[in-house]
Formats: structure tokens, sequence, C-alpha cells
């Protein structure tokens, strides 16, 4: 493994942990800062896998991040509420889906994306 790569990772989980108060290991947690630089790639790398693997024939862009949680394990897996518009129908003024995203050791891996219409249970 490439240096470079193994600090990227262990910068990304001392970031995550850090705002967290209690023990994140296996339970999700909410992420206290969706704004983040690191947050929206995720959520834009979500977006454009989830066009990439529909041949881009209803495009989506990212509008907004509403919600996140994100869980240590092996990596750390971030589960997502964004609102998304562009293709056509309900997307056309935009429409909320969940997203899962698996990161491990700076390697990012779509888990889903799908539709929704209500906030993280």
């Amino acid at each position: 493994m490439k240096p470079v790569t193994f600090l990227v990772a262990l910068i990304t989980v001392a970031v995550v942990l850090s705002s967290v108060s209690a023990n994140p290991y296996g339970g999700w947690q909410p992420i206290k800062n969706i704004h983040t630089y690191r947050v929206q790639e995720i959520a834009k790398f979500a977006v454009a896998m989830h066009n990439w693997e529909n041949n881009f024939k209803h495009r989506l862009t990212l509008v907004s991040i509403r919600r996140g949680l994100f869980q240590v394990a092996d990596g750390v897996n971030y589960k997502l509420d964004v609102m998304a518009a562009g293709g056509n129908g309900l997307d056309s003024k935009g429409s909320m889906y969940r997203t899962e995203v698996h990161e491990r050791l700076g390697t990012l891996e779509l888990k889903f994306f799908t539709r929704i219409f209500e906030g993280l249970n």
C-alpha cells in the first residue's frame, strides 16, 4: 500500500472519529457537519456512480445533503439522505434519495442509491 493512500485513510477516520462523543464502533452515529468537503465528495461520488450504473439515462445532479450517518467498521460506512435533481419525471424538480457508501483505505464503493420520501431513521 502506498504511504499517501494510507495517510489519507488514516486522516479520514481520525476526522470522523473526532466529531463523535460516544464510542462509534459498530453503531451508526450522526455526522455532525454534513457540509464538510469530505462528506460533499462522498455524496457527489454516490450520485455519479448512480448515473454511471444507469448508463446516464436519467442523469442526476446533487442539490444538497439533508442528513448523514456514519459507522466505523472495516473502514467507514456513510449513509446519506441527499436531494438530487435532473432526469425526467419527479427528478426534474428534485427528489430525496438514500445512499450508502463504504470507504476503506481511501477507496469508495457505492452500496445502494434509492429514492425515498422520508428522512433517515
